[in-house]
């Protein structure tokens, strides 16, 4: 008897405990198989189990219904918030097509901006002209009416840091791997100034005026650069020179593209003694030789 009763202290001990902190349900073959004491044990577990499972199911009621009724609280506000903004839209004079056409454009630079990305340098280089083309009609979408709406901010900071990424790549390669340009197309807002800037071009502002020389047929001044003009971009030094009005020899010779110093014009003379009579005497539309040999 004894024995019998310390098995069920023990069952009690461990069994039932299992039973209330993460419940076990038996068999029929098991609940037949304990003791009468054990099954009473067993059935108020089953009790309490029950009790819980009730309450967690009422709490879990009240719950959704009070998230019910707060969703339907946000909906009233959301509802609300959007009848002003579609107020505001019209007063603005935007449509539900403006905005859809704004969204898929967005998404259009976005998708081009993963092909740019996983460009290698070299297509990269290859396409640097395309890209321009992209990022300036960006430019002109982004700089529309709709682009202030605050719901279209975070895309176009986004596409404003992944545009200057890229862009900043193909100066890189320009720069790095000696890759050039020979024509350039002005972009909007650009001087020459800006654009002797440019890595891809001379990585050096003070460079405009070899620019302007080189162009001088269609640039009457400096500041005449028009955007959509196709600018010529000289690359190394010159071998010959055609002179302009209000050039003279020594003038030539001081051009950073000549020899960077008015000292040199010695040289231009004596390589076109046939064309010059007159060091002191040159004129508009002669084609000099530039030596080279500084002989």
């Amino acid at each position: 008897m004894n024995k019998k009763l310390l098995i069920i202290a023990t069952l009690i001990m461990f069994v039932l405990p299992v039973f209330l902190f993460s419940f076990t349900y038996l068999s029929d073959q098991e609940y037949k198989n304990l003791s009468s004491a054990e099954k009473q044990e067993y059935l108020k577990a089953l009790d309490e189990e029950m009790a819980s499972l009730q309450q967690r199911k009422s709490d879990a009621n009240a719950q959704t219904e009070q998230l019910q009724s707060d969703n339907g609280a946000l909906k009233e506000q959301i509802s609300g918030v959007n009848s002003e903004i579609l107020a505001l839209y019209d007063v603005l004079g935007i449509s539900e097509q403006d905005l859809t056409d704004i969204h898929n454009k967005i998404q259009y630079y976005k998708d081009q901006l993963n092909n740019w990305e996983r460009m290698s340098d070299d297509d990269l280089w290859a396409n640097a002209k395309a890209f321009k083309e992209l990022r300036e009609d960006y430019n002109v979408t982004s700089s529309q009416t709709l682009a202030v709406l605050p719901e279209f901010q975070k895309d176009w900071n986004d596409l404003n840091r992944r545009f200057k990424a890229v862009g900043d790549a193909i100066d890189r390669i320009g720069k790095t791997k000696g890759y050039y340009e020979d024509n350039y197309t002005v972009q909007k807002g650009e001087t020459l100034p800006i654009i002797a800037g440019h890595d891809f071009i001379y990585g050096d502002s003070s460079k405009w005026g070899i620019i302007f020389r080189a162009n001088r047929d269609k640039l009457p001044s400096p500041n005449a650069v028009k955007e959509g003009q196709n600018l010529k971009i000289p690359r190394g030094l010159p071998t010959s020179w055609k002179v302009f009005r209000g050039e003279y020899l020594w003038k030539i010779s001081q051009y950073p593209e000549v020899y960077g110093t008015g000292t040199k014009w010695p040289l231009i003379y004596r390589a076109n003694k046939d064309q010059i009579k007159d060091p002191n005497l040159i004129y508009p539309n002669q084609v000099f030789t530039i030596p080279r040999d500084d002989k």
